[in-house]
């Protein structure tokens, strides 16, 4: 202590001194990779020039003298707990310290490690964390280089963690002003909802055009309240992609950052696509709730049904024990006709609980029709006019009723909602020499002659911009609590396995109708057994297109579409590989338009030919590309389409390769 004390006096007279040490100024210096080795009677055996230097200390200063006098300058806590873990067995110790001076906290940090009978000491100086660095003493804090250094690290280790961090992280990461357009927002966000990152950036509109029009009532009230409160919110909305028009459920977790004095500075948040999640949850739920009505509506139907038998048999016992002039005779007569026409209701109900799908046996359209229009007359409201208009022949088709049953009903409800006042309802069916054409036409196009049902309503009709997509999974207008976006998509199921097609045709203001269209049975159909499951080679195709967004993308796909194919499009190959990871479509083939070297069509490829079964990939060339190709990923391309090739040309290469997959 003598030793350093008097070192202390010869260099700084004038400095403030802890009792019985040294100036303080040394915990004000900056104290880089300081190494003392101690023995375990306490003595600094060595310390390395960093150390000395700091201590001011001369070169040999240190010989013999107790590491206590080194510790002083921590303070007399610190030294206690030096003792503490000497004389403890631990071999390793790694801590910082937070020592008070005179004019500020500082920190250090303090690696320790034992060694036989010698102790390691490996002391740094070290800036405080990013919260204490309080704005006025930046200049304290970063007036020496080591600091600066320390600073600067710190600053690229945080870059490099929040890099990772936006690109693995598998939802989105935003920073969003308060006009709501992006002052920051991650990169994952192109492939999930198809826009460029600087459109969100740059118009604050963006954000508002993609929400999901029966969602943004509620989500404007929660961020209202969000920023009135100052406290973060978590919500559950939709979003639409903007290239594909696809319904994405997007879980949203918002914080507001608002001033001490209340002033809303933006907001900061994360979104998580939780499509999957939301819709198997509200299935699940609304299967489990559905069984058990089943089974009471089931026990109330039978009872129901008993009481109307007997009012009816009653009813008909009087009425034929008096004469037709007698005062009761039209009153009985009409408890009569209205019993039996409940009683058939009942049976009707009943029939629908009973029938299993997957059974498949010939019906004639119009009779299916005409029965099934007496119960849409009793489930939907009264100020909608329901009319049949039956074709004059025979219908015949092989089919599975059940389904059949299911898909007219939700087509009926379906055009219930969209005439909220009143309207007309109008069933009709006919048989087409051929299929007409129509640019809305899903599923398979059946073989002539063409059994057609329509339903048409007088309701508020189908935004254009819709109509190539409301027959896809989870699309939907209502808001979130009142429709899956299923119904229409399990009527193209229902058309496809029944070798068939749906189309719609719509006017905003004016209403919808859609045509289900079916082969007429031959009666050939049973023999053949399941004659209108669709075999490999006939089967719609459904290619995955991977380009760039833009009018090359939206080319193609109208190209493909117009030419029977089912097209779902990816804006990146990674957003490809999470398509095709998700197994929500059946994908015949990979069509890749190549339009630059960054592309990383490679990984996919490989990931297309591991599948099961293997996808055939294609690559279509774009401009130069065919001098660029690599080679590597030439070898890994079932089929190569170069530019000079004609647009028939493409669609029988891409046919004939896909007819080798079915084959």
């Amino acid at each position: 202590m003598t030793h350093l004390a008097h070192v202390d006096q010869a260099t700084a007279e004038d400095n403030t001194t802890l009792p019985g040490v040294y100036s303080i100024d040394l915990l004000s210096r900056w104290l880089e990779a300081g190494t003392a080795v101690v023995s375990m009677e306490g003595m600094v055996q060595d310390l390395n020039p960093s150390f000395t230097s700091w201590l001011r200390l001369s070169e040999n200063g240190w010989q013999k003298l107790p590491v206590e006098n080194v510790l002083q300058c921590f303070g007399q806590e610190f030294i206690s707990a030096w003792k503490r873990w000497s004389s403890g067995t631990e071999r390793f110790h790694n801590g910082q310290l937070k020592i008070t001076g005179l004019d500020r906290v500082h920190f250090f940090q303090l690696e320790l490690a034992r060694a036989g009978d010698l102790t390691v000491a490996r002391l740094q100086s070290q800036l405080p964390p990013l919260g204490e660095i309080q704005e006025g003493n930046w200049a304290e804090r970063l007036d020496s280089e080591p600091a600066r250094r320390e600073m600067f690290m710190r600053l690229v280790k945080a870059e490099e963690q929040l890099r990772k961090l936006v690109h693995r992280w598998p939802g989105v990461i935003f920073t969003q002003r308060p006009d709501f357009s992006f002052d920051f927002i991650s990169s994952q966000v192109e492939p999930m909802l198809g826009l460029n990152r600087r459109d969100w950036q740059r118009n604050p509109n963006k954000f508002w055009q993609l929400v999901h029009e029966g969602d943004i009532a509620e989500l404007e009230q929660q961020i209202r309240q969000c920023a009135r409160t100052g406290k973060a919110m978590s919500l559950t909305y939709r979003l639409i992609h903007a290239q594909t028009g696809k319904v994405v459920y997007m879980l949203e977790h918002r914080e507001p950052v608002v001033t001490s004095n209340g002033l809303l500075l933006g907001y900061e948040g994360i979104w998580l696509d939780v499509t999957r999640q939301n819709i198997a949850e509200k299935r699940l739920s609304s299967a489990a709730w559905k069984e058990t009505l089943a089974v009471l509506t089931m026990g109330l139907a039978h009872d129901f049904s008993n009481v109307m038998a007997g009012i009816h048999s009653l009813s008909e016992t009087f009425l034929y024990q008096i004469e037709k002039d007698h005062p009761f005779h039209e009153g009985l007569n009409l408890i009569r006709q209205n019993s039996m026409a409940a009683s058939q209701l009942v049976h009707r109900i009943i029939n629908l609980h009973l029938g299993k799908t997957g059974e498949r046996n010939y019906h004639d359209l119009n009779v299916v029709v005409a029965d099934l229009s007496d119960l849409i007359r009793k489930i939907i409201p009264r100020r909608i006019e329901v009319v049949t208009e039956l074709s004059s022949e025979q219908l015949p088709l092989f089919m599975d009723l059940v389904e059949f049953n299911q898909v007219v009903i939700n087509l009926c409800l379906n055009a219930a909602d969209a005439m909220p006042q009143r309207g007309k309802l109008t069933l009709s069916t006919c048989v087409m020499p051929e299929l007409p054409a129509s640019e809305t036409l899903q599923g398979q196009p059946p073989r002539p002659p063409v059994v057609c049902l329509s339903v048409k309503d007088t309701g508020c009709g189908i935004k254009p911009r819709h109509l190539k997509t409301i027959f896809e999974a989870f699309f939907t207008t209502k808001a979130m609590n009142k429709g899956s976006g299923l119904g229409l998509y399990n009527a193209r199921l229902f058309v496809e396995k029944h070798s068939g097609a749906i189309s719609v045709e719509s006017r905003e203001g004016a209403g919808t109708t859609f045509y289900l269209l079916l082969p007429q049975a031959d009666f050939s159909e049973a023999e053949r057994g399941m004659p209108y499951e669709i075999s490999p080679s006939q089967k719609r195709k459904t290619l995955l297109l991977v380009a760039h967004p833009g009018d090359l993308l939206e080319d193609t796909a109208e190209f493909f579409r117009s030419n029977g194919y089912h097209v779902v499009v990816a804006i990146s190959a990674e957003n490809a590989s999470d398509v095709l990871a998700s197994s929500e479509y059946q994908f015949s083939g990979i069509f890749m338009v190549y339009e630059s070297e960054s592309q990383a069509l490679l990984p996919l490829c490989m990931e297309a030919h591991n599948q099961k079964p293997p996808l055939k990939t294609m690559l279509h060339l774009v401009g130069n590309m065919t001098e660029r190709l690599n080679a590597e990923l030439h070898a890994q391309v079932d089929l190569l389409i170069t530019p000079e090739l004609s647009q028939q040309e493409i669609l029988n290469k891409v046919s004939g390769l896909l007819e080798q997959e079915t084959s």
